[in-house]
């Protein structure tokens, strides 16, 4: 097994195809998107702008809009971007149109690079499990705002951690080296998880940690958009 790091969606991927692309964002993107398809919801929509996603609401059936920009929730939204929110009884049977500063820009970046999915540290043995069969997999963190994001690299590095005899880049040494620390430490040590405690959204660091078995995969529905749902 091969296994590439991007530390940056910005770097530029050895090959042009992979058996998976995992992107991450831990905090908050992927979390939420994870935790949205384990209770039931039908679909998540990731989408880059705000104007984006109130084009599709016009057009996806039974759609909640949901994002956040500064980590808060975006006026006239129905959810923001925390995992607290993301509840049964607020999503199950609905599709969630999605859109934050960094997480769902990166799933549009490398959707044609191969099958794609999210993944956070919630579930990322899941989706190590997962990916056992494969040869060469691609994991590409999200970062926040061009900058390398220590809670994604190490969502990166649990990856990696859960296989033996395995090839990586220097970004995937790296992530396995960050993934040694304890989780909770890591994250309330990360600089968008000190951001969000000093803005009263400290619960979602915890709820970031609750483990899921979900695995998120980026399909196509019937107009040819792009959105997350279970693997079945």
């Amino acid at each position: 097994m091969k296994i590439e790091v991007l530390l940056l969606p910005s770097q530029k991927p050895r090959l042009d195809s992979y058996d998976l692309v995992a992107v991450i964002d831990t905090l908050r993107a992927t979390t939420v998107i994870v935790k949205a398809v384990e209770v039931g919801a039908m679909g998540i929509y990731p989408v880059k702008s705000i104007t984006e996603a109130m084009r599709l609401k016009e057009i996806v059936p039974n759609a909640l809009l949901a994002g956040e920009r500064k980590a808060f929730k975006i006026k006239g939204f129905d959810l923001g971007n925390s995992p607290l929110e993301f509840t049964k009884e607020n999503i199950s049977g609905k599709n969630v149109i999605l859109t934050t500063t960094n997480g769902t820009k990166v799933a549009s970046i490398y959707q044609n690079y191969g099958k794609v999915v999210a993944m956070a540290i919630s579930n990322v043995e899941t989706v190590a499990r997962y990916s056992e069969n494969f040869q060469n997999l691609l994991l590409v963190c999200a970062g926040s705002h061009g900058e390398v994001s220590l809670e994604d690299s190490y969502t990166a590095g649990k990856f990696v951690s859960f296989f033996d005899m395995v090839s990586l880049n220097d970004g995937g040494i790296i992530a396995r080296d960050i993934s040694r620390s304890d989780p909770m430490k890591m994250l309330k040590t990360s600089h968008h998880g000190r951001y969000l405690s000093s803005v009263g959204m400290g619960e979602d660091l915890e709820a970031s940690l609750i483990e899921r078995k979900a695995i998120p995969v980026l399909k196509t529905d019937m107009i040819n958009l792009k959105f997350f749902g279970g693997e079945r």
